[in-house]
């Protein structure tokens, strides 16, 4: 039994090595020192983010400025049920940003999009679902902040 279990823990190992996972990194931003303006709600995530590279906050004196101009979220209606009802929802959130190391960049646009199937008989388990796709958005939208701002630095 145990020859089983090794092999089978071998091909775990070798499937995992060869499907190319493995740990985040911290990000190889050259800065040493940012502040964010107007962030809002995105302003914690985006700091901590950037903490995680060692780089610290500094509002007087900040290598890397990163100004939120705009954060729209909008909750439509996606599709009706037959009845009538509310069948699914569509969350769009928009971010409108710009950063600046030397000087200003042009302003720029990221949007996240998710649908959801919506059924009032079960609201607590939508409003929960609602609610984990709005953190996943906010990730999706941080990601793209920081992965830009990382390639414009390089």
């Amino acid at each position: 039994m145990s020859l089983i279990r090794n092999i089978f823990l071998i091909i775990l190992l070798a499937s995992l090595t060869s499907c190319g996972f493995g740990l985040r990194k911290p990000l190889a931003l050259n800065y040493k020192s940012f502040d964010i303006i107007g962030g809002g709600q995105l302003d914690q995530s985006i700091a901590k983010e950037l903490s995680y590279s060692e780089i610290k906050r500094d509002k007087q004196y900040p290598e890397l400025t990163i100004e939120i101009l705009e954060n729209n979220f909008t909750k439509r209606i996606l599709s009706l049920a037959g009845n009538g009802q509310v069948g699914e929802f569509e969350l769009i959130q928009t971010v409108i940003y710009r950063f600046k190391a030397k000087e200003w960049s042009k302003d720029r646009r990221i949007e996240a999009i998710r649908e959801y199937t919506y059924d009032p008989a079960l609201y607590n388990a939508t409003a929960a679902e609602e609610k984990l796709l709005k953190d996943s958005m906010d990730e999706q939208i941080i990601r793209s902040i920081i992965t830009e701002i990382s390639n414009f630095s390089e």
